[in-house]
């Protein structure tokens, strides 16, 4: 029996551009097939933490999506987002039935606080008919996919992320989330495995804005998630850093591809860490670290980057002199 959602956060967050919640469920699922047939990505460790690895029937994801729901509070005024995780491609038919793919969006749609919902996939699985019927559960309320691209440049892409797929297929699901008239939601990856500090920011910021220009061309609203690469366990990427090649991104990393991508369109910025030790963790000096992930949180409630050009630390020199490194 799997009728318990792994995870529920209850976020502060801004939704449909006003102050808002969002209601994050990981839910209890097999996991990314990918990571499962083809070893997945250098950095991903969500379906070990979060994957069972064995099939979930229709009912028992709607059981799950029903308990998450109920943590909304009664008589909210403020818009409610809805994630739907499941730690893989929603619209793999191999983790998610079609049935339940559909049923569980009409569930949360149906609640009068819920004005937005979001769900991912790997563009493989991104087709028409499944854009079309998702579209349609959720009964006019917003429906937004997010797509892990993590960085348009191929070599990164490829030979360090491992990501199975490249720029022109990304590009081919985004066409067809805005044919159905769905919203794009992209991930993109600060410092993968084998990447300085320098490159990542200078990466990060030329994804974003290519994402972006390509929202522009196909007429589809685009936001850009910035995940600040954490180090989980079983990784290609904690290997690397147990042997002293990686550290995660400073927060002065985080902070200036922010304050740099702010201007150009709607980013928020992912805080998740797993749990990890902090050091495994995108972090600046213990003096500092709190009050730059407190500045990020604000960030993703407001869009005002005022907060974090504010910030100041006698550690800025010491990532001065790692992000100028070559």
């Amino acid at each position: 029996m799997n009728r318990a959602p792994k995870k529920v956060e209850w976020i502060p967050a801004q939704v449909e551009g006003r102050p808002g919640f969002r209601l994050m469920v990981i839910l209890t699922a097999p996991g990314c097939a990918y990571a499962r047939t083809a070893g997945g990505c250098t950095n991903c460790g969500f379906p070990q933490t979060f994957g069972t690895g064995k099939p979930v029937s229709a009912e028992d994801y709607l059981a799950q999506v029903r308990a998450a729901l109920a943590r909304i509070p009664a008589g909210i005024e403020a818009p409610v987002e809805v994630d739907l995780y499941n730690s893989g491609s929603y619209f793999n038919p191999e983790e998610i039935p079609e049935t339940a793919q559909g049923a569980m969006l009409a569930m949360a749609a149906a609640c009068p606080e819920v004005t937005s919902l979001l769900v991912e996939s790997r563009p493989e699985y991104v087709s028409a008919a499944r854009l079309e019927r998702a579209r349609d559960a959720c009964g006019g309320k917003s429906l937004e996919v997010g797509i892990g691209l993590e960085s348009a440049n191929p070599e990164i892409l490829s030979r360090r992320i491992h990501k199975g797929y490249g720029w022109e297929q990304f590009a081919g699901a985004a066409r067809l989330l805005a044919g159905a008239g769905v919203r794009l939601l992209v991930y993109v990856l600060l410092k993968p495995i084998g990447t300085g500090e320098r490159e990542a920011i200078e990466d990060s910021v030329e994804t974003a804005r290519k994402l972006f220009a390509l929202g522009h061309e196909l007429k589809c609203p685009t936001r850009v998630a910035l995940e600040p690469c954490f180090v989980v366990p079983q990784t290609p990427l904690y290997h690397a850093f147990e042997q002293g090649r990686y550290r995660p991104p400073w927060l002065w990393s985080v902070a200036e591809v922010v304050t740099r991508l702010a201007p150009l369109g709607r980013v928020l910025v992912g805080l998740s860490d797993e749990g990890t030790n902090p050091l495994q963790a995108p972090h600046n000096c213990e003096h500092c670290t709190g009050r730059f992930r407190h500045a990020l949180a604000v960030f993703n409630q407001t869009r005002d980057a005022e907060r974090l050009r504010a910030l100041s630390c006698e550690c800025h020199k010491l990532w001065l002199v790692e992000a100028e490194r070559a």
